[in-house]
């Protein structure tokens, strides 16, 4: 229910957003004091497996419960003329929701998605959802080569931000930007600290520019 360009244009997409969070926090090293809960069109079992994979704890699905539901993406969430009667308060349009029947649907959705998703993780040969890793899942890349998550999602080695060896001596091959927002969070907390948060500029120390010989 977002703006249209919010929803195309803010942010970050879910899946380079949750890796970001992820490798961030074992970088951190606290990874394992932090839950992550993942949402964004998560509406498959498949959809489950995958952001497993890739470092959430938990998914919640919107989309998929609103499609139970009987949501048509028709785009009148705001204006409360829902012709499903799922998001307005008009007593007429309401009647189009049978709560009943809906609340069937939606049951036996949720149950056969979370047993869809159950089945993937036991087809790929382990025992709990915590066991998934990104090279369990394949990815096709533009030029049709194959490739696991793992090799497009490099994890960040745990505790590699706040161990006294130099970041940028162990951050290659595309991990060098989680150095570049460690120094510059460090800088803003610094600024937080100091009252100059949002009246000083956060530039980029030239620590981290990689030169054309180390680029990928």
């Amino acid at each position: 229910a977002a703006p249209y360009e919010f929803s195309n244009s803010i942010g970050t997409p879910l899946r380079e957003g949750l890796v970001t969070v992820h490798n961030l926090l074992r970088g951190a090293d606290i990874r394992d004091k932090i839950t992550i809960i993942c949402s964004g069109k998560i509406i498959s079992g498949f959809d489950i497996a995958r952001h497993l994979a890739l470092g959430a704890d938990l998914c919640n699905s919107a989309r998929g419960m609103m499609f139970a539901l009987g949501c048509i993406q028709a785009l009148k969430c705001n204006t409360n003329k829902c012709p499903t009667g799922i998001t307005t308060n008009d007593k007429e349009l309401q009647k189009g929701l049978n709560v009943p029947d809906k609340t069937a649907r939606v049951e036996r959705y949720h149950k056969a998605t979370v047993h869809t998703a159950q089945e993937i993780i036991g087809a790929v040969g382990i025992t709990k959802p915590s066991m998934l890793k990104p090279s369990h899942i394949l990815y096709r890349n533009e030029d049709g080569k194959l490739m696991t998550m793992a090799e497009v999602f490099p994890e960040l080695p745990l505790g590699v931000l706040v161990d006294n060896i130099p970041d940028k001596i162990q951050l290659q091959g595309g991990l060098e930007r989680y150095g570049v927002w460690w120094e510059m969070g460090g800088i803003a907390l610094e600024q937080m600290v100091d009252g100059t948060y949002n009246k000083v500029g956060i530039e980029e120390t030239q620590t981290w520019q990689v030169t054309s010989s180390t680029a990928l």
